[in-house]
């Protein structure tokens, strides 16, 4: 696995803490790489918002705030729509879908949010991929994995695992249906209950909060 994907596995996993310093020496030693690598994956994910590199300091782990969850899902909103209304519906692959939707449904509750994340994100990519606009692809995948640090850190709220499940359903069913308004209506709903979920709990909790959970 590439540098940079192991630091942000790191920082999904919340093994590197918002705020903490990223120190380049203990990456490469606790990596088995040379420090360049661990620059140069540091740059790339400064670009992606889960690092910053502060003057005199070196990097820290991004500290979460209700302004930068507000843009980050503001982005996901336009780049989705944008994204979603591309895409040939008799393109997608629905029974994978739903296969994945189904393996989210046979989670024990005690699973990681690693576990939850892989399925998650291959349910929203298998749909995302079929349109032919490479580049905001590209864009979602970055926003994705930003939105994908936030829900990292809270515990979910009651309920949610069954509203992700029906959300997807829903989605399923009008991915079969050829009709796409309802696509993208169920997508927003999807999203923006997510977002004023994690709202909610950054309000409550404030950036130190720690845990993982479906979202």
């Amino acid at each position: 696995m590439a540098a940079e994907d192991e630091i942000r596995r790191l920082i999904l996993q919340g093994r590197l803490l918002p705020g903490q310093k990223v120190r380049q020496a203990d990456l490469a030693q606790r990596l088995g790489l040379s420090r360049i690598p661990i620059r140069e994956a540091l740059v790339s994910l400064e670009a992606e918002g889960l690092v910053e590199h502060l003057p005199n300091s070196g990097y820290t782990v991004v500290i979460p705030t209700a302004e930068a969850l507000s843009e980050v899902y503001l982005m996901r909103r336009l780049l989705e729509t944008a994204l979603l209304r591309s895409v040939p519906l008799t393109e997608v692959d629905a029974d994978r879908m739903q296969a994945c939707n189904a393996r989210l449904a046979d989670l024990d509750p005690g699973a990681s949010f690693d576990d939850y994340r892989a399925l998650n994100r291959d349910f929203h990519d298998t749909l995302f991929d079929a349109s032919p606009l490479r580049l905001v692809r590209r864009e979602v995948a970055r926003v994705w994995t930003l939105s994908e640090f936030y829900r990292s850190l809270y515990i979910h709220e009651p309920g949610a695992d069954r509203q992700v499940l029906h959300d997807h359903a829903e989605m399923i069913a009008a991915i079969r249906a050829d009709d796409l308004d309802t696509l993208v209506a169920v997508s927003d709903r999807h999203r923006d209950t997510t977002e004023r979920s994690l709202s909610r709990v950054l309000g409550a909790r404030g950036p130190s909060a720690q845990a993982g959970g479906i979202a």
